[in-house]
């Protein structure tokens, strides 16, 4: 009995490494699929360091949070935190001087975007209505291809 046993898993290992082999010489030994040829495409131009880690803010106080920046082109986003100490209201504010299209987006604590705003009129401003303690992601963006000055205003409400 156990030698029946013995030899089906054998029978089966060797199924399954026949199978590895066969999908690793067809192709799909784990590649993504993707262009292997030529080299990989550039980063993003930006080198604000604020593109994949976001700047932190510190603590949200009494009194507004105010920061500029600068949308280098339409790949370029700027990430921003601020911690909340109990609940509140948090306002944020986008601004700028010319014709470009910004757009903001705010995380919640557990990271999921909660509101994205991206209308045609300036400035781009929403509240979020007592969130609890935690640290919030704010996202600058840009549909423009030039680069566009902003300014960023985050309080309580």
């Amino acid at each position: 009995m156990n030698r029946k046993r013995g030899f089906r898993m054998w029978h089966r290992w060797l199924i399954v490494a026949g199978l590895v082999g066969a999908l690793a010489v067809t192709g799909c030994s784990g590649d993504s699929g993707g262009n292997t040829t030529g080299p990989p495409p550039p980063p993003p131009p930006s080198g604000d360091g604020n593109d994949f880690t976001a700047q932190s803010l510190g603590t949200l106080g009494a009194s507004d949070i105010v920061v500029n920046g600068e949308e280098s082109d339409d790949v370029d986003v700027d990430l921003y935190s601020v911690t909340v100490t109990g609940p509140t209201n948090l306002f944020a504010s986008l601004n700028w001087a010319n014709s470009a299209d910004l757009g903001m987006a705010l995380s919640n604590n557990s990271g999921i975007t909660v509101r994205n705003v991206d209308t045609d009129s300036k400035p781009e401003e929403c509240i979020l209505g007592a969130v609890p303690a935690g640290t919030y992601l704010v996202r600058v963006s840009s549909r423009t291809g030039t680069a566009t000055p902003y300014t960023l205003t985050i309080g309580p409400r």
